[in-house]
């Protein structure tokens, strides 16, 4: 399956892009990130213009920490016309990382992302506690109670972005309904 796998992606004359991402794709599950980064840059060379090099290469970024050259690339993905297969992922750690860095002007630009998010799925808790935490901190109760709600509704299993919401309700005094 693994010559039929080769097959599949190779067209005649050679790996192709694709197929060096998927290889990249396959190295950032299982963590290793040299790998991911050495297959990144093939397939770079193959196609630069490519969105999903940028997207996955974000995620590299993102993954190992380097929140700085992920938003780089995300903010790069995003430029394209055409749209990298993981736009959702993309806009959702692209919020998150402007929601990170905590600057009120960077709130719009993680709540367009987050919204992008949110149109190409919106049954992601995640989309939503990350909603809620901009609604809270632009000050927006109603949208914060909202977000918040649809939060608990998805059951988000991340409970450190969970307390972060409670800390941030509790500071501005609004945003959970149930209190």
């Amino acid at each position: 399956s693994g010559l039929l796998a080769h097959e599949l992606l190779c067209p005649q004359g050679g790996p192709s892009c694709e197929y060096y991402l998927v290889l990249a794709q396959t190295h950032l599950l299982k963590k290793d990130f040299p790998k991911a980064e050495e297959y990144l840059q093939l397939a770079a060379q193959m196609d630069y213009l490519n969105p999903d090099v940028w997207g996955v290469k974000g995620h590299l970024y993102f993954l190992s920490g380097n929140h700085a050259e992920a938003k780089a690339c995300y903010e790069r993905t995003v430029s394209f016309v055409v749209d990298a297969c993981e736009m959702h992922f993309i806009f959702l750690r692209l919020g998150h990382i402007y929601l990170e860095e905590k600057e009120l002007e960077e709130l719009t630009e993680a709540e367009d992302a987050l919204s992008e998010a949110n149109a190409l799925n919106n049954y992601n808790a995640e989309v939503w506690a990350y909603l809620a935490l901009v609604s809270l901190k632009a000050g927006r109760q109603l949208e914060a109670e909202q977000a918040y709600k649809y939060t608990t509704k998805l059951k988000l299993k991340d409970k450190t972005l969970l307390a972060e919401i409670h800390m941030v309700q509790e500071t501005v005094g609004f945003g959970n309904p149930s209190f």
